[in-house]
């Protein structure tokens, strides 16, 4: 017997529509990404693959988020990656807890200009699905509160 979802879900792959990832969903995506690049990068010895999981991320998760989700998946990436960061860090260092703070700093500031790439192309995809609708909904939600 067919379902209320089960017909929503045909009816969007009948329109060509692509499954649109939640809030939680696209936060998920982008944090896995991260971790992946990460621990590639570390165990390879190659810096940009760290840079380039945090494009590959944000752009795949902006991407595919449903638009009322775009506001959330557009300020969490850089908490996110230096979550992610600290994890892997903490993950493959040798050391106690300075050693981990200047893995991390050290891989964020070689990562840094791909993290000014990765929220600017953000940044732009976000506007172009939707992003100031949401921005105007959450100013009147708190306006109205």
């Amino acid at each position: 017997m067919p379902t209320a979802g089960s017909a929503n879900k045909a009816a969007e792959q009948a329109t060509g529509r692509s499954p649109r990832l939640t809030e939680r969903g696209a936060v998920l995506a982008m944090a896995g990404c991260f971790l992946i690049g990460l621990l590639a990068a570390t165990l390879l010895g190659w810096g940009v693959l760290a840079g380039l999981a945090f494009v590959a991320g944000c752009v795949l998760a902006v991407w595919y988020a449903s638009p009322p989700s775009l506001l959330t998946v557009v300020v969490s990436p850089p908490l996110l990656f230096l979550g992610a960061v600290v994890l892997v860090s903490a993950m493959t260092g040798s050391g106690g807890f300075v050693s981990v703070v200047l893995s991390s700093v050290v891989t964020l500031a070689g990562a840094a200009p791909w993290l000014a790439v990765g929220m600017i192309l953000t940044v732009i995809i976000a506007c172009a699905r939707g992003l100031p609708r949401c921005i105007r909904d959450l100013i009147r939600e708190l306006r109205s509160g």
